[in-house]
């Protein structure tokens, strides 16, 4: 029974923890000026295409006559 009471302790404590992040993460999110909206506007643009070059890169990745360097077919 003292171990289901600790367990049951510790999963709440990780969901207080979990919302305290969470909570604090939102906080100051909104920048105010135009100069701030531009610089998150484009740090989202290279992220977009940070993201794309992954998936163009993953999409080639396993696959016979692909360009990066492998030991399969078409090698």
């Amino acid at each position: 029974m003292g171990g289901f009471i600790w367990l049951l302790a510790g999963l709440v404590g990780v969901a207080v923890w979990c919302t305290v992040v969470l909570l604090r993460r939102d906080r100051g999110r909104y920048t105010e000026n135009v100069d701030g909206l531009m610089i998150e506007q484009q740090a989202l643009l290279r992220a977009r295409g940070m993201r794309g070059d992954v998936r163009a890169f993953t999409a080639n990745v396993g696959r016979p006559g692909r360009k990066f360097g492998s030991h399969g077919p078409g090698s």
